[in-house]
């Protein structure tokens, strides 16, 4: 058997995590609203599968030799491309009965979700009235034939695709309309509504009430609209011309992505099938391209449903302060006399402004770098740096021009911190940049002292109140000489890397976790002590879960808690007996990546960027960080052994994507996301010298952190050693 087909296939595995998202949104236990936006979340997901994932499997299909390529499970690029079809079809199908479900709850709240039919007579007056003075400024429509050529059709829009019928004779005339969908014209609108409810309406809808005051120059008996949208393949190239500026390469490959190759038209099954092949052969889309849907599209709108009730949304958890931060002071002081670890969204991401920020006005601080992946639309942090330069630091930005979906945002980024005067970094050749790393240097005496920042998760502020990641805040000096490397290694490539400390993908990362594997096997065979733990986004590095099953065939314990793909089929008779995995899918998106190795009972604990993938370890440029602070070495062996005790949120994961929930270890309920943040203020509350928690939190912290839950005893907490450079603690 080959190694591949002792695997699942990573887009088939990846659209089981996607089934979880939807698991969430037919949960009844979930506020009906949120709910509602498990479904927008879940649309979008599907989208950028579709133009990513499925454009690639339609390239590899359509190669010259696609029977050479076998994929992750043992199939072809044709197999792959037909089961991943199969089951979104299925998927789409439960998506349109959840929606309806949910929709039907709704109203029995008094929440009604109108079309242009079921209005009263105020509404459609309010309605016509916006459709007048909000939406008909921005229309363009666009008439349709057979001769012309189809106008250009975004990915990232909606249309209405509109049919005339002539009263006798004449032939029908067709025409496109983009739906406008802005800050300023929202995709729902609320109505005038009676005591107690809420009427909203689709903007798709008042245009279909106002088609006649569109096109009335035309004579026709009847006129109808139908959505549909486009999906291109999203591939972004760079041409080789040595004569134009990474900039102008990237920002001509954002044009060239706006109008690449059709993948998928997906439409209203009830629009008429005159109107559909014409799209169709617009579009050159052949029958296995075209999925019939029901009469709205683009739902990941639906994140953006209007907030009509408290009640049915998410009970809102306010992000902590760091017990060791305190308001208008200094972070530098707290973080040159331990290691600070930050959990978002528990804690506030404005700790990591708030550094930052202060670094910009310290007058001893005399430099900043900082790695840029995404950042918010009016972000802080790009402020901060500004701010930074004006104030006559030398501030190094490299930003990534090649985060996917976000190209165009970093280009903006990149004017701005420009006309600042920050030095500005980007484009190394076949390795983006995917680290979460900051450097602050100070004169301190005669010398110069690093403060690190490295984090899993990007440093923006919008993301981090619904991302779960981690964070390092250290005055390690090992780690500041490390960054300072890479740092230099990014501005001049051709400078060899060093690192004495940090774990840097493709440098040495996969080295260094191989090894540490092949340790736990030595030691299992040896009838020492034996695990590894893992907490990633997605596991499909071969090579890697090559090793993770040789280690459970010696004895060694593997846990893993891997939220999208996992290519590793856990808990096969002869082949991973001895590895279990879960995937936890809540309000928080689970990002943050812990590594945490047995090491004959001398734990080695990392924080990370990367997950295990072959471009997480190979193309791109990622750093790890070991966790020498016992107290911080212990909380993230803590939120290890909390979310492996969730018995609510939790699946299992099988190799047949059957996505039960995980009984867990805990005898009572446990929530995790719930539970650490319970778990962060218990302990906010017993560092300012309060008195213990509640009896009812304290025991259940107690259950969830007892040695059977995560297989760490108090004497292996004790052996974790800190360099001598740096005192931590909490």
């Amino acid at each position: 058997m080959k190694d591949s087909a002792k695997m699942n296939n990573r887009e088939l595995s990846w659209l089981c995590f996607n089934e979880r998202i939807l698991q969430e949104a037919r949960d009844a236990s979930n506020p009906l609203v949120q709910r509602l936006r498990f479904l927008g979340i879940f649309s979008s997901n599907q989208d950028e599968f579709i133009k990513v994932r499925v454009a690639s499997l339609a390239r590899l299909s359509r190669s010259r030799d696609p029977k050479k390529i076998v994929l992750m499970g043992g199939l072809s690029p044709q197999e792959a491309l037909q089961r991943v079809n199969s089951k979104v079809g299925k998927a789409q199908t439960a998506f349109r009965e959840t929606y309806e479900s949910i929709l039907a709850a709704m109203q029995e709240q008094g929440i009604r979700v109108r079309n242009e039919t079921q209005l009263t007579p105020g509404q459609e007056k309010f309605c016509r009235d916006y459709f007048a003075q909000v939406i008909n400024p921005q229309l363009v429509p666009l008439m349709l034939n057979k001769s012309a050529n189809l106008p250009f059709l975004q990915d990232s829009h909606i249309y209405h695709a509109v049919k005339m019928q002539p009263a006798s004779g004449t032939k029908n005339r067709y025409a496109i309309i983009r739906i406008p969908v802005s800050a300023e014209c929202p995709r729902f609108v609320e109505m005038p509504s009676t005591a107690g409810c809420s009427d909203i309406i689709f903007v798709d809808d008042i245009i279909r009430l106002c088609l006649n005051d569109i096109f009335f120059m035309f004579n026709y008996a009847a006129i109808s609209a139908y959505t549909f949208k486009v999906m291109r393949d999203a591939e972004l190239t760079l041409d080789d011309d040595v004569s134009k500026s990474l900039i102008e390469k990237m920002e001509e490959g954002l044009e060239h992505r706006l109008r690449g190759r059709p993948v998928r038209l997906i439409y209203d099954q009830a629009m008429p099938q005159d109107l559909l092949n014409l799209l169709a052969s617009k579009l050159s889309l052949k029958s296995g391209e075209l999925d019939p849907g029901a009469r709205y599209h683009m739902m990941r709108s639906l994140m953006n449903f209007p907030r009509v009730r408290p009640d049915l949304e998410n009970r809102v958890m306010p992000p902590l302060e760091h017990p060791d931060i305190k308001p208008f002071s200094s972070i530098l002081k707290v973080v040159k006399k331990k290691d600070i670890l930050l959990h978002f969204p528990y804690h506030t991401f404005n700790h990591v402004v708030d550094f930052l920020g202060e670094a910009a006005i310290d007058p001893k601080v005399t430099d900043i770098s900082i790695s840029l992946y995404r950042t918010a639309d009016h972000s802080r942090v790009i402020n901060a740096l500004v701010n930074a330069a004006q104030n006559g630091k030398k501030v190094t930005v490299f930003v990534e021009l090649m985060a996917r979906f976000d190209e165009e945002r970093n280009v903006k980024t990149i004017d701005v911190l420009h006309q600042a005067g920050v030095r500005i970094i980007h484009g190394l050749r076949d390795l983006k940049v995917h680290c979460k790393l900051v450097l602050v240097e100070r004169t301190e005496g005669r010398k110069k002292t690093g403060y690190v920042y490295i984090g899993t998760g990007n440093f923006n502020e919008d993301t981090a109140r619904l991302y779960s990641d981690v964070g390092l805040l250290s005055a390690n000096q090992n780690f500041a000489e490390d960054a300072r490397s890479i740092f230099n290694f990014l501005g001049a490539s051709h400078k060899p890397m060093t690192s004495k400390e940090l774990v840097v993908a493709p440098h040495n990362m996969r080295s260094v976790f191989s090894r540490l594997i092949e340790a736990e096997i030595k030691n299992a065979r040896a009838g020492k002590p034996a695990y590894i733990y893992v907490k990633l986004n997605s596991l499909t590095d071969e090579s890697m879960i090559n090793l993770l099953y040789r280690a459970g065939k010696a004895g060694v314990e593997v846990r893993l808690i891997v939220r999208g793909a996992c290519c590793l089929k856990p808990q096969q008779p002869g082949l991973s007996d001895n590895i279990w995995a879960i995937s936890i899918v809540d309000k928080f998106l689970e990002h943050a990546r812990i590594i945490i190795f047995c090491n004959n009972d001398e734990e080695k604990v990392f924080i990370s960027s990367a997950d295990w993938m072959p471009r997480n370890l190979d193309r791109r440029l990622e750093v790890a960080a070991p966790v020498y602070c016992p107290q911080l070495a212990q909380t993230l062996r803590d939120i290890f052994a909390i979310q492996w005790s969730d018995n609510i949120k939790a699946r299992v994961l099988t190799d047949t994507c059957a996505n039960s929930y995980h009984a867990g270890l805990a005898s009572i309920p446990c929530r995790s996301q719930i539970m650490l943040h319970d778990y962060y203020r218990h302990k906010a509350h017993l560092h300012s010298g309060g008195k213990p928690a509640p009896q009812a939190v304290a025991s259940s912290l107690k259950e969830r952190l007892a040695p059977s839950a995560a297989t760490v005893t108090a004497a292996q907490a004790t052996r974790t050693t800190a360099p001598a450079s740096a005192s931590c603690g909490e």
